[in-house]
């Protein structure tokens, strides 16, 4: 008990502290994702690993619902495509897989935005 108490104390502390450092960040991401979808383009999410599974979470959200059902928005998960991460990785390397699907979508969606969550404090962006 006293550890569920002591996580959820932790947890809530730093929801404050995010708040506080970073609401115009935020702000300003969330203006992004808008103004993209106000322009007709969808977001595209990435990660990897955990981030992968992330990112089809938050692509789903935007596609199905969230909290309300409402008209669908245009939101893509890269992380879906075995085929297209396998083959991308093998010919081309790893830290093209993300990059080279946006490149590819992006002609046809000049107004998207792409968000790569990540779970981890250091390590690669995948993209």
């Amino acid at each position: 008990m006293e550890q569920a108490r002591a996580g959820l104390t932790a947890l809530a502390a730093l929801a404050t502290r995010v708040g506080a450092e970073q609401a115009e960040a935020i702000a300003a991401i969330a203006d992004t994702y808008v103004a993209a979808l106000r322009n007709g383009g969808p977001l595209f999410f990435a990660g990897n690993g955990g981030s992968a599974a992330d990112a089809q979470h938050l692509a789903t959200e935007y596609v199905v619902r969230y909290q309300s059902t409402r008209p669908a928005l245009r939101a893509v998960a890269l992380t879906t495509d075995s085929s297209l991460l396998t083959a991308c990785a093998n010919d081309m390397g790893f830290e093209e897989v993300f990059a080279r699907q946006v490149e590819a979508l992006a002609r046809a969606w000049p107004g998207r935005a792409t968000c790569c969550p990540s779970t981890r404090r250091a390590g690669k962006a995948p993209m």
